[in-house]
């Protein structure tokens, strides 16, 4: 059976207790907003909160710890006893610091009037990590960078492209300190990723009394984008929503970020990685491309 895919209300006290956001977060100047949009998230959807640290298995090693051609005669056993000692010490403080993390994320969620707040702390990557608990996620809120994004100096972090694949769940990117969203803007296409962003938008209960905007790029005029946007704001106005429709010629990238900054949007709704990954690879992302030109907090959908 299909997973559920929408940011609707909870059918029963039973489903909701089952369904909850996931917050993704790791020892990063990020956790903070994470949580905090996180928080926001499950307030609108009436459904607990779950503050999710994945740690990695194997963290790279520090100067002091690199044992690459240390090996010597008769040395092997001393070395690997060495080795795991050492493993196991990074363990324990990693679960320990972990453990400390999250309690002060828990104690800011509370601040924010959430009143269930789980903490769970898993060895492993991100992604194995939340495809245990899908059947679980209503929503995932993480950084759009990491704790690696200072040494990486990466403008969007390794893990946002793969957990959108992977998971089939509503994933929300933040980047900067919390604003409620009031104003969003759904970056559309007609296409199948776009279409479910509008009927999520009409539906769910996290969108409600909220201004949408709904913005068309294309590389030339056409009739088609008129009547495509004449139908999607139809069907946001029957949900009783406010509605502005902007058909755009020229660059995508450029004239999204630009709407976004020139409508004062607080909240970026869009289709993601529609494409394969090899695709991707050899001719780049327009998902990505907009991550990059979008400083505000990004709803993907797959």
């Amino acid at each position: 059976m299909n997973q559920p895919t929408e940011l609707t209300a909870q059918p029963s006290q039973a489903a909701a207790k089952r369904m909850r956001v996931f917050a993704c977060v790791d020892q990063s100047p990020y956790a903070p907003f994470v949580t905090d949009y996180a928080s926001w998230a499950a307030q609108r959807l009436n459904t607990s909160l779950e503050l999710l640290h994945a740690i990695d298995r194997n963290p790279p090693l520090g100067p002091e710890q690199d044992h690459s051609g240390a090996i010597g005669i008769n040395e092997q056993d001393n070395l690997l006893k060495r080795i795991v000692d050492e493993d196991e010490k990074r363990s324990r403080q990693a679960r320990e610091s972990g453990r400390v993390f999250l309690n002060t994320l828990r104690l800011r969620a509370l601040a924010h009037g959430i009143t269930e707040v789980d903490m769970r702390q898993r060895h492993g990557s991100l992604v194995e990590s939340l495809m245990e608990y899908q059947s679980q996620i209503q929503l995932v809120v993480m950084g759009r960078r990491g704790e690696s994004s200072d040494t990486t100096q990466r403008d969007l972090g390794r893990n946002v492209e793969t957990v959108v694949r992977a998971l089939g769940r509503p994933i929300l990117t933040v980047t900067e300190a919390f604003v409620a969203p009031t104003h969003l803007m759904i970056a559309y296409d007609a296409g199948r990723a776009s279409r479910k962003a509008l009927d999520m938008v009409a539906s769910s209960p996290a969108f409600a009394e909220m201004r949408c905007a709904i913005v068309m790029v294309k590389s030339k005029d056409n009739k088609d984008g008129a009547q495509q946007l004449e139908r999607a704001k139809h069907r946001l106005e029957s949900a009783g929503l406010a509605v502005s429709t902007h058909l755009l010629i020229g660059d995508l990238e450029r004239l999204v970020a630009k709407s976004i900054q020139d409508l004062g949007i607080d909240l970026l709704v869009m289709g993601a990685y529609t494409h394969s990954p090899w695709r991707s690879l050899l001719m780049g992302s327009r998902t990505t491309d907009l991550l990059r030109a979008s400083r505000v907090p990004t709803l993907l959908l797959r």
